[in-house]
């Protein structure tokens, strides 16, 4: 009794108040107890407890602590335990950004995966791939990043039909979550669209069901091969019902996973949005409504404040990763006025949170701002800040995740600038070719598609040199954007050809061309392409006497001019 009371004061402690010396004290008592006494599980879980608390202060010594515990659990076979202080050494070690400690993370979830198939723990196993694929997306830096999480996935999936799995249908959602994650990043829309249908199925289907928890934590069962030295409840790691062992989790309540599943539906869906009734931006409203909710209302949770105020925090980068996602869709339809309201209240939250506020988050909020000003005319504020944003290209050093936000919003800043300065009246036009020759390795190789893509097309519209060259890039570039299903950059490759090779050309193909660019930018939804698209084929009707076509087709050009920011107005 006395031991259980130290775990829960020290928990108290731990959790309440920032008192970290008195719950270290409480927890080094309680440990000398239950060594005296024998009592294992309660010592593990004390163990277990002061790793974490000393994580806050020295992440090191923290490391090295977990170390000494695993190995005296796998000494007396613990697997139980093994289980717990391998999660914990991976989730410690995720939290750092350093290669090493992604490696090590790896390293002690393939123990872990080893470990359940010996012991036929087959939910363990799923758990221990479904944190492998996390690892690789998130901490990756090599290219075959994705597919190593795919294979992790695999072999998470190989699981899913055991009745261990079937009934823990959280650990089934994350691993569809990262099965679509995984098809995002392949580009594979067609496929990320598939298994998002499967996903939303899953999580309806889960609405009403009992076994949420308020807290949003999940248990996997055990195996009597994993059973602890007295499997005794510990009220936390570990617990015990029907009988049964079981090794608990935190994650997400309810409706924090339902809000998280409307951000990544909008995101897969993102491509599709200009042609598909907007469902994208219907799925990110409804997000934002459902987070926002919950941001404003008190939830009937009986949690610690810490665990409070960390849930609220997380909600509030839900939300504002929902706003971000909506400037962007209303970019790609170049609903300006959207763009700047959704801006204009992320911008609001982010100056209340100040230096709390996400570098991942804020990086990319400042590229919108700068794509929105360079959009509607004000390239001058936009180069003041894709400037802001480019240094990061030659200030970085040392290796960086496969999906960097901010190296990549460096990049999307240096092309942009490429762009405005491509003007041969432009003051800096002469800043030009240092400036692609900065972002070209950054490109080339990068392992984003998109990016990859803008590059080329940016790069053929600045070349002046070798015609043959020129058609290369654009070749890559309609490749790499059909590849992608990209119809804003093809509508764009297809009309710039259409201006480079048939501009007053007579004849069929001219005209093929032309009505190829015209067609896309509908398809894109983008009304800036649409106008310019609509003046080039009207040109080449009149060049080919067909005026009542030219005509038809430039009055309505003329009228998507129209509701075109001013100064677009004037350069069309």
């Amino acid at each position: 009794m006395e031991a259980l009371v130290r775990l829960r004061y020290a928990r108290i402690l731990f959790e309440e108040t920032d008192n970290n010396l008195e719950a270290e004290t409480a927890l080094s008592k309680g440990i000398d107890l239950c060594e005296r006494n024998r009592m294992l599980d309660l010592k593990y879980s004390m163990q277990h407890l002061m790793a974490r608390m000393l994580h806050k202060t020295n992440p090191k010594a923290s490391l090295k602590a977990v170390d000494g515990m695993i190995q005296d659990v796998e000494a007396y076979r613990h697997s139980a335990w093994e289980y717990a202080f391998r999660f914990l050494r991976v989730s410690l070690s995720l939290s750092s950004s350093a290669h090493q400690d992604t490696v090590s993370a790896l390293h002690h979830l393939q123990k872990i995966s080893g470990m359940a198939n010996r012991n036929g723990d087959k939910a363990v196993a799923a758990m221990s791939a479904v944190s492998e694929a996390l690892a690789h997306l998130q901490q990756g830096t090599s290219f075959d990043a994705v597919e190593q999480a795919q294979r992790a996935v695999a072999l998470a999936r190989s699981h899913q039909l055991n009745d261990e799995l079937r009934h823990v249908f959280q650990l089934t959602t994350l691993i569809q979550m990262v099965d679509i994650c995984c098809s995002v990043l392949e580009y594979d829309i067609n496929q990320s669209s598939e298994k998002l249908k499967v996903m939303q199925d899953l999580m309806d289907q889960r609405l009403d069901d009992p076994n949420w928890q308020a807290d949003g934590s999940f248990c996997i069962p055990l195996s009597g091969k994993s059973t602890g030295p007295s499997s005794i409840d510990t009220g936390d790691i570990l617990q015990v019902q029907n009988g049964t062992l079981l090794l608990s989790f935190n994650w997400l309540p309810q409706q924090d996973l339902y809000g998280l599943s409307y951000l990544l539906s909008s995101i897969t869906l993102s491509t599709k949005n200009p042609y598909d009734g907007q469902k994208a931006e219907k799925f990110v409203h409804e997000g934002q409504r459902m987070v926002k909710s919950n941001l404003v209302e008190a939830q009937e949770v009986t949690e610690s404040m810490v665990s409070a105020s960390k849930r609220f925090e997380w909600r509030r980068t839900l939300y504002c990763n929902l706003l971000l996602q909506q400037v962007f869709l209303a970019c790609a339809r170049t609903d300006w006025d959207m763009a700047r309201q959704t801006l204009a209240e992320l911008r609001e939250i982010a100056d209340g949170l100040g230096d709390s506020f996400p570098d991942t988050i804020h990086c990319l909020m400042e590229y919108a701002t700068g794509m929105i000003a360079q959009a509607t005319g004000d390239l001058k504020g936009a180069l003041v800040i894709f400037q802001s944003l480019i240094s990061p290209l030659t200030s970085t050093a040392g290796k960086t995740t496969r999906h960097d936000p901010r190296r990549d919003s460096a990049i999307l800043a240096a092309i942009n600038t490429a762009l405005i300065l491509r003007d041969p009246a432009h003051p800096s036009h002469s800043n030009l070719t240092s400036l692609m020759s900065t972002i070209e390795s950054s490109c080339k190789n990068n392992p984003n598609k998109y990016i990859q893509t803008a590059y080329y097309l940016v790069w053929a519209t600045v070349q002046t040199g070798s015609n043959i060259q020129t058609k290369q890039f654009l070749q890559q570039t309609l490749m790499s954007a059909t590849a992608i299903n990209n119809s804003q950059i093809t509508c764009m490759t297809l009309t710039f050809m259409s201006w480079k090779y048939f501009r007053g050309v007579v004849g069929e193909q001219a005209e093929k061309s032309a009505r190829a660019g015209h067609a896309m930018a509908r398809k894109a939804n983008d009304r800036l392409w649409v106008s310019v698209s609509d003046e080039m084929l009207a040109e080449t009707f009149d060049k080919q006497g067909k005026e009542d076509e030219a005509r038809g087709i430039r009055e309505e050009g003329h009228r998507v001019m129209m509701g075109l920011p001013p100064a677009l107005r004037r350069a069309v």
